[in-house]
């Protein structure tokens, strides 16, 4: 019993495996990887890898605004498109949540004029009481 269970195991491992071959890409060698890592809790991670992926990164703390620590990390990465075209993101990641920025990444249409008004009058416009409930 316990021997059929083994090879059944390894017949469903093995053929997990071949339902998923791996590509070239997921073997790259990584050509260059620097790291730094400090008690304060900075860092600097940096790597290059044979087809053409890049990452420069680092992390950092900030005071927040009640005093408490922010963790920030910022950095850029870069990577080979298969028309060839290199594609660049850069991001930061703070208590404003994370903002990447690329000339690849989708940008939203204008807002109309007649909605920028409309906002304008409403911000000028004096506010009303909160209700005060029992």
């Amino acid at each position: 019993m316990q021997v059929t269970l083994v090879l059944s195991s390894l017949l469903l491992a093995a053929a997990a495996v071949s339902a998923f071959p791996q590509s070239p890409e997921s073997r790259a060698a990584i050509l260059r990887q620097d790291t730094e890592v400090n008690y304060d809790g900075t860092y600097k991670n940096k790597f290059e890898t044979e087809n053409g992926i890049k990452q420069d990164e680092v992390g950092y703390l900030k005071a927040g605004p009640s005093g408490t620590p922010i963790s920030v990390v910022q950095g850029s990465s870069s990577y080979v498109a298969p028309d060839g075209s290199v594609i660049n993101t850069g991001y930061v990641a703070d208590e404003n949540g994370y903002r990447p920025v690329g000339s690849h990444l989708p940008v939203p249409p204008p807002i109309p004029v007649e909605i920028q008004e409309s906002l304008k009058l409403l911000a000028s416009l004096p506010s009303t009481p909160e209700p005060v409930y029992q």
